[in-house]
């Protein structure tokens, strides 16, 4: 019988052991969670009541040479949601993808990106508009965790006009986001032309906002015991740009074709107008692109997405002539111009006629009258007497086929042909001499843009320096610490001053003069030196150009014109830019007469 009582004895004390094991583990797991891991709980508790809202901060705006604001920032509407209070991603996905206008599985997309940081918002869509705002905010129930969010958006109020110039914002891209440390999804950055090149200082930096909210969602008020932290806007860009010239540049422009306008300060390398035609309005690609207009952009035969000023490479035709002439006087060539036949039209070279502008010819020429009357025969001569040696070696002292460095990115360098170019192309004893001919009268492989002739012609006016173009004077910090950009000289001419003065004189006879081939081209008062170009195109009609400075007794400013297409220079590039100096030195009365009393 003993035996019999002590076996339920044993199994209740067995239980009873247990029992009391448990209750120490589960003390001391009480303990552990309230003695070592109470600060881990409490930030949890806290993670989960409190929503993290990021406060975008506006980008910095941009400036004229005159404080006249170009670029600034407007409210919009962001969408955000918040992943810890979505309990099922597809349900969300499909109701939020009719009212945002969104594809459903990018939505999903998005949503699962930011499941990782569950209690962080993710933005699902920006500047949104007010009535699908109000719509959300009515089926806030349907789709918790949604968070609504005024930001600043980037504002062109210029709609149009200065697009190449400033550029536009997107948001970040992935691609862009593997390149750039700094930036996180969500972010906007620059894309093109200055917001790009000077996104670091314009971008500012976020602020926080701590909210305090219940546990579906519902928003109770500020969380008291974090501190907000406030965006800090972007830094202010002053610019060199005269956005009145701007304006007038393209609009005249715009009447004429696709092309480009640039103007420069001979004497700092300030670059006062940016122009190239056509055009696209900015303020698109601040929003949401729709997908159509998008298309319709990438369709246009005319690329205006095609910064012509720094990307647009074209032989410079007659323009080019003052640095044929440059090379010779300093190769001492110009001696042998009395051996030159005289124009007559056209002159055989080896098996080949090469034939001038003039049908009828321009007789006998010297340097002078060549580059007044534009004469290609003379200038096939001068070219053959420097050689495609002498060529190669002057032209890049002169910075043809190099970056002018200026401010904005996307810039291309042309060509500037050397005998290594020539040989690689056609292969040694592939190519003959003559092709020097082409080369004198910027024809053949001589590829340049607008903003170089632009930068070299006001070289030629402020004797020999060719300085760096600067689009932005002056970066506004908000920490006080301001910069002051300076003139920076890239190099300077390979010409002496003698031979600058030839030069120079002979380019005012272009205007002056009654046989020029600009001389109807003059504004009362003021003396310009420029040349005329028609630039042969293989793919349609011939570019006009039309490169200049002003006034020639103590230059201001060099401008250089092009028009795609359009014929001859002197009929349809000059025009543009007689009017753009003829506005640019109107403006310039009213400060220099002023009485100082």
């Amino acid at each position: 019988m003993d035996r019999h009582h002590s076996k339920p004895k044993l199994k209740l004390r067995l239980m009873l052991a247990i029992v009391i094991v448990c209750c120490l583990v589960l003390a001391v797991k009480l303990f552990a969670l309230q003695v070592f891991a109470s600060g881990y709980y409490r930030k949890a508790s806290i993670d989960n009541s409190v929503r993290i809202v990021p406060i975008k901060a506006p980008r910095g705006i941009i400036l004229d040479r005159n404080n006249e604001v170009i670029v600034q920032n407007r409210p919009s509407y962001s969408v955000y949601l918040v992943p810890h209070d979505v309990p099922n991603i597809d349900i969300a996905a499909a109701r939020l993808a009719g009212m945002l206008q969104m594809d459903e599985s990018y939505l999903k997309q998005i949503i699962s990106s930011g499941w990782k940081g569950r209690f962080q918002p993710i933005r699902l869509k920006r500047d949104v508009d007010f009535k699908t705002i109000s719509i959300l905010e009515e089926h806030s129930l349907d789709v918790p965790g949604l968070v609504f969010q005024v930001e600043p958006t980037r504002l062109y109020p210029d709609s149009g006009h200065g697009s190449h110039l400033y550029g536009y914002v997107g948001e970040v891209s992935e691609s862009e986001l593997s390149k750039n440390e700094n930036a996180e999804r969500g972010d906007i950055i620059g894309k093109k032309g200055l917001e790009r090149y000077y996104n670091d200082y314009l971008k500012g930096r976020d602020g926080v906002l701590y909210l305090q909210v219940t546990a579906k969602g519902r928003i109770l008020g500020k969380y008291a015991d974090r501190q907000e932290t406030p965006p800090v806007t972007g830094d202010t860009l002053v610019l060199n740009i005269d956005w009145p010239l701007q304006k007038k540049a393209e609009t005249l422009l715009f009447e004429k074709g696709q092309g480009s306008v640039v103007a420069i300060d001979v004497a700092t390398g300030g670059v006062l107008a940016f122009a190239s035609s056509p055009v696209y309005d900015a303020n698109l690609f601040s929003g949401v692109v729709p997908a159509d207009k998008w298309a319709e952009i990438m369709a246009d035969s005319t690329f205006p997405l095609l910064n012509r000023t720094i990307q647009g490479i074209y032989p410079p035709g007659s323009t080019f002539k003052a640095f044929t002439a440059a090379m010779a006087l300093n190769y001492d060539k110009v001696k042998d111009e009395k051996q030159f036949d005289s124009c007559r039209g056209q002159k055989k070279f080896g098996n080949r006629f090469f034939k001038c502008w003039r049908p009828g010819g321009h007789g006998k020429q010297d340097l002078h009258g060549a580059i007044v009357r534009s004469c290609d025969v003379y200038f096939y001569q001068l070219g053959l007497a420097c050689g495609m040696e002498q060529f190669g070696e002057f032209m890049p002292q002169c910075r043809f086929g190099e970056l002018t460095g200026i401010d904005i990115l996307g810039e291309k360098s042309g060509i500037s042909p050397s005998i290594s170019y020539f040989d690689e192309r056609y292969g040694k004893k592939g190519w003959t001499r003559y092709l020097m001919n082409n080369l004198a009268i910027g024809q053949g492989e001589i590829l340049v843009t607008p903003l170089q002739m632009a930068v070299l012609y006001a070289a030629l006016a402020n004797g020999g320096t060719v300085y760096k173009p600067a689009i932005v004077k002056k970066i506004i910090k908000n920490d006080g610490a301001d910069i002051v950009m300076q003139p920076e000289t890239m190099t300077d001419l390979p010409i002496t001053k003698k031979h600058l003065e030839i030069i120079n004189n002979a380019l005012m006879g272009v205007v002056s003069e009654e046989d020029g081939t600009a001389s109807w081209l003059k504004i009362p008062g003021i003396t310009l030196a420029g040349k005329t170009g028609t630039a042969q195109n293989p793919h349609g009609d011939d570019h006009a150009w039309f490169v200049c400075f002003a006034p020639f007794e103590n230059p201001e400013i060099a401008v250089a014109v092009i028009v795609e297409n359009a014929g001859h220079g002197s009929s349809v590039a000059a025009p543009v830019a007689r009017d753009v100096l003829k506005f640019y030195f109107e403006r310039q009365e009213p400060e220099k007469s002023e009485d100082p009393t």
